[in-house]
């Protein structure tokens, strides 16, 4: 049912750097904190006078940003980590500092959703790092300048709060899903060591790589890598497609008495994986997103190698 793809993956230090390299580049190529600074005194975002103009790129228009009595210029007007808009689309009061600013009437039983985008949402608290004065203003364009300069935002201190930031939102995107018991089909025969024998080969069958994916002759960790290094994604969403249908495979299967429990973690466990893959897929475009995808998959084999002695404790006790 693991298969052999459960190994550690060892990425070359100058990868990550690199991935995180690309999160700083984009604030400053992409125009994000373009005009934050003008001859080193601090501004704020300028008000584009459109209504349905977002200048701040916060999430709300400016007539929104009215009724909530946010401030246009800024992308998080109480603080608190969290953009305007994404509290207002989550139940929370963007003028009131979390844990305690649930609208009145909303629904918050649902976690604050994590950014789409989290190279994006580094660089604009990077912005706003900037535009509060605590950096200096950026002299130079090259890469050099932004590894080199302190006081451009590579500056150590800088970049280790944005990244507490970003990796709280790394780590509640990446959590473990949870798939109830009550979801899964479960048999109406006794479990017997017979049937639990037909369950796992049927699992392994379910959970086993795609034959496009085998085809490749690559070990899962070498598909991994080869995309991070060479930047091209094709075998990285043949593996993330062949996630997909492990999920819909392990979820048609009807699990014996007693092993709801490990079924729902099985699927809970492909979900996250299919979500590593698909972060590590879309690399280019989050860079930090693909950064933090690596990392928990690194933990997911742990993860995995726990749940497999849980399944071999569960199998040895329907043992004759």
């Amino acid at each position: 049912m693991l298969n052999e793809r459960r190994k550690n993956i060892v990425l070359p230090v100058v990868l990550l750097l690199g991935i995180f390299i690309g999160g700083v580049v984009v604030l400053r190529t992409q125009g994000i904190g373009a005009q934050v600074l003008t001859e080193g005194k601090k501004v704020l975002f300028p008000i584009a006078s459109e209504p349905d103009a977002d200048p701040d790129n916060d999430g709300l228009k400016n007539w929104e940003e009215g009724i909530y009595k946010t401030d246009p210029r800024n992308p998080d007007t109480d603080g608190d980590g969290y953009l305007d808009g994404e509290e207002v689309a989550s139940g929370y009061d963007p003028v009131v500092k979390a844990p305690n600013d649930a609208l009145e009437g909303a629904d918050t039983n649902s976690p604050r959703p994590a950014p789409k985008n989290l190279t994006t949402y580094l660089a604009q608290i990077l912005t706003q790092k900037i535009s509060s004065g605590e950096i200096s203003p950026a002299q130079g364009n090259s890469l050099d300048d932004v590894k080199n300069d302190p006081d451009l935002p590579y500056n150590k201190d800088l970049v280790n709060e944005a990244l507490v930031q970003i990796g709280l939102r790394a780590k509640e995107y990446f959590a473990l899903p949870v798939v109830r018991t009550e979801d899964i089909s479960v048999s109406s025969s006794p479990t017997t060591y017979e049937a639990i024998g037909a369950y796992i080969s049927a699992m392994g069958q379910a959970a086993s790589r795609s034959q496009e994916v085998n085809q490749l002759n690559k070990s899962e960790v070498s598909i991994i890598k080869d995309a991070v290094e060479s930047k091209d994604m094709a075998e990285m969403n043949l593996l993330r497609v062949s996630a997909q249908k492990n999920i819909e495979n392990v979820k048609n299967i009807t699990a014996p008495q007693g092993f709801e429990s490990i079924h729902a973690q099985q699927i809970a466990l492909l979900m996250l994986e299919e979500k590593i893959f698909d972060a590590v897929a879309h690399l280019d475009e989050d860079p930090a997103m693909a950064a933090a995808a690596l990392e928990t998959y690194q933990q997911l084999v742990t993860t995995y190698q726990a749940f497999s002695e849980e399944l071999n404790l569960k199998i040895q006790s329907y043992q004759k």
